[in-house]
């Protein structure tokens, strides 16, 4: 039996790990930053939040700025408990594999994703990040394969 995606979470965790919105005028603070590492932190705490270590990439980087290199081991041993129940279904050969994933809006979220209404632009949602997305990153010359110092 699958359960649907948007089960996941508990609607009292929903609040806390969502994206946020704004209209316009806005603009960014510090506090803001201080707010997102926090919620951000929260979240990487959660079991299945682990696959962001195995994502590797600007996901990998962002986790590991979360959750620190002792976690690591972790994240290798197996999946988490809620693998089976939200994670992803893999068939190889036959047999049915279980594998921890983050939803797109979960990845939106550790990117610091803000959405932004634009008014003036029939209603227009515009994206704002504190770091780039995946594809945004795997697509930059910033992605050079390895983590410097």
């Amino acid at each position: 039996m699958a359960v649907s995606p948007e089960a996941r979470h508990l609607l009292s965790k929903l609040h806390t790990f969502s994206l946020r919105y704004f209209q316009p005028p806005f603009k960014a603070v510090y506090a803001d930053y201080i707010a997102y590492e926090q919620y951000c932190h929260e979240f990487m705490n959660e079991d299945h939040a682990q696959a962001a270590l195995l994502c590797g990439g600007i996901l990998w980087q962002l986790a590991l700025h979360s959750l620190g290199f002792n976690n690591l081991p972790s994240a290798l041993i197996g999946i988490s408990q809620d693998a089976v129940p939200f994670g992803q279904i893999l068939t190889i050969n036959g047999e049915t594999h279980f594998d921890d994933e983050l939803l797109e809006e979960e990845v939106d979220f550790i990117c610091g994703t803000t959405l932004k209404f634009e008014s003036s632009d029939n209603g227009c949602i515009e994206k704002l990040s504190w770091w780039p997305r995946p594809q945004a990153w795997a697509g930059s010359g910033l992605d050079v394969g390895f983590w410097s110092a």
